[in-house]
């Protein structure tokens, strides 16, 4: 039996769990991405005991590896931690970058003006059409992914929230 649900959806950050160790237990939680570990060493007690172990992460997920040990028998789980706060605030900085990147193409296809753009810390300066059409692209690959993995990957529509635009190139020789 898993002392740790499968999904831990995290409501503050840093965030207090309460692990219940039953006794002659030990519990070994690991965290891939950093690869610290804590134990919560019950071994020697007659009753199960409430341990406090505290989430603190900077990305939006986190997979635990857990081992328990009761008995001489060893067992092994995992646990996944997701803050919601993250995907979504991650979500909302890359529809902003897509709408930028839009704003661009659009002024480009309108004027062909020269400009300067900072977007994610790049300067675009006079980039290609298919340059930013490219970088658009990316961008609302990495959003429906996102997406995707906020809604537990259920989605009808294949995943694809953010829709591709069509983009109409003038004509060669056109006055427009």
């Amino acid at each position: 039996m898993a002392l740790l649900p499968e999904k831990i959806y995290m409501v503050s950050n840093p965030m207090d769990l309460t692990v219940l160790v039953p006794a002659a237990t030990i519990l070994v939680i690991s965290f891939t991405s950093s690869g610290k570990s804590t134990s919560l060493d019950n071994l020697n007690g007659s009753t199960s005991k409430e341990f406090t172990v505290v989430l603190d992460m900077s990305t939006a997920q986190e997979l635990l590896f857990c081992t328990q040990i009761s008995n001489g028998q060893a067992s092994t789980f995992t646990s996944e931690v997701i803050n919601p706060l993250l995907y979504t605030s991650v979500y909302s900085q890359l529809k902003q970058m897509i709408s930028e990147i839009d704003q661009v193409i659009a002024n480009k296809i309108a004027g062909g003006a020269n400009y300067s753009i900072t977007i994610n810390n790049k300067t675009l300066v006079s980039e290609s059409l298919s340059s930013l059409e490219s970088m658009r692209e990316r961008y609302v690959k990495r959003a429906n992914a996102l997406f995707l993995k906020m809604n537990g990957g259920t989605l009808s529509n294949g995943g694809k929230p953010i829709k591709s635009i069509t983009v109409f190139k003038p004509k060669p020789g056109s006055t427009r």
